[in-house]
């Protein structure tokens, strides 16, 4: 996979596809305002490179998944107001940094068709993937690298190199953390992951699901007890994982173990702080856990965050992404 290299887009019109599907909420005035930018400043140095290189950088990307059809509310105006007040209104006004409607408005970017690849290719001679968190092939990810020299953006290729280390030579103990929802997603990954770490913990909406549809696991993923109305783990198994915890060199964690954004639920936060106090390098990916310990006051003592929880899953399962290949 190439890295972006500036003499590599010098003097072009850079397309760049971007992460902007961020957490939008009603600000002052009920104007709809970014919430949370961990994806949006993670892609920051990056569009510095290309507009320090590039005479002209359209930024492109989705917001949401409005189906092929305009909704209103996943419009890119917040997203356009986010750059402005972080420094890019000038490039903004001058035209050298453009920033395209939400991409999933037209049905035709999630259906790859060649005709909207055409026109989007058409407004650039350069592509720059940044995109890490969005790894299913559509036009703007996996079609455009086939009609124009392409490279994959800084973060991008780190998100690459760090998780294909993990993958492939993960250091021991390994402890895996998974959380959140939707095991129909995440069985194949527990199942991975079962095979090269020592403990693979499993918490949150998880643990019901799994207990529903009476999964058989391997005997090194835990799962955790609820406490009793199901919203958070049990302190009991929060105070059994804890020694695991503390003796893992490599901990990867995906989701929130409970209903965090509730006080009274602070099982992922009394996890997040025995984590970070360990000796252990730390992975973490997806929003929901990022919110999770940055609501916890920890997310800047994790040694390495990923942008896209569903990305990394995958890369993990797979070794390799739609993504990925489209660039190599």
């Amino acid at each position: 996979m190439q890295i972006v290299i500036s003499d590599l887009i010098s003097g072009k019109k850079v397309l760049l596809r971007y992460d902007i599907d961020v957490a939008l909420g009603k600000g002052t005035g009920d104007r709809l305002q970014v919430t949370e930018d961990y994806k949006l400043k993670a892609g920051i140095p990056t569009l510095k490179l290309c507009l320090e290189n590039a005479v002209a950088v359209i930024l492109m990307g989705h917001v949401g998944r409005p189906e092929g059809k305009v909704v209103e509310e996943l419009r890119v105006a917040p997203i356009v107001e986010w750059f402005k007040n972080h420094g890019y209104s000038a490039d903004l006004e001058s035209g050298k940094l453009k920033i395209l409607e939400n991409l999933r408005f037209d049905p035709r970017e999630e259906t790859s068709d060649p005709e909207y690849a055409k026109e989007l290719a058409a407004m650039g001679d350069f592509y720059v993937n940044e995109a890490f968190s969005s790894y299913r092939p559509a036009v703007s990810t996996t079609v455009l690298p086939t009609l124009l020299p392409h490279a994959a953006g800084i973060r991008f290729s780190e998100e690459v190199t760090k998780l294909t280390e993990v993958k492939n030579n993960p250091k021991k103990p390994l402890i895996a953390i998974m959380g959140g929802a939707k095991i129909s997603e995440k069985l194949a990954v527990i199942k991975v992951l079962a095979q090269k770490a020592d403990a693979v913990l499993v918490g949150g909406k998880l643990v019901a699901e799994i207990r529903e549809q009476q999964l058989n696991l391997s005997a090194n993923v835990l799962v955790a007890k609820l406490n009793e109305d199901g919203f958070d783990i049990a302190q009991e198994t929060v105070s059994a994982w804890s020694g695991l915890i503390n003796k893992a060199a490599q901990i990867i964690w995906n989701g929130p173990l409970g209903k965090f954004e509730d006080p009274k639920y602070d099982a992922t936060k009394k996890v997040g702080e025995i984590v970070t106090n360990s000796s252990a390098e730390t992975i973490i990916g997806g929003g929901d856990i990022i919110a999770a310990l940055d609501y916890a006051g920890v997310l800047d003592k994790i040694s390495f965050v990923s942008v896209g929880g569903g990305a990394m899953l995958k890369l993990l399962s797979d070794g390799t992404l739609p993504t990925i290949t489209a660039l190599s």
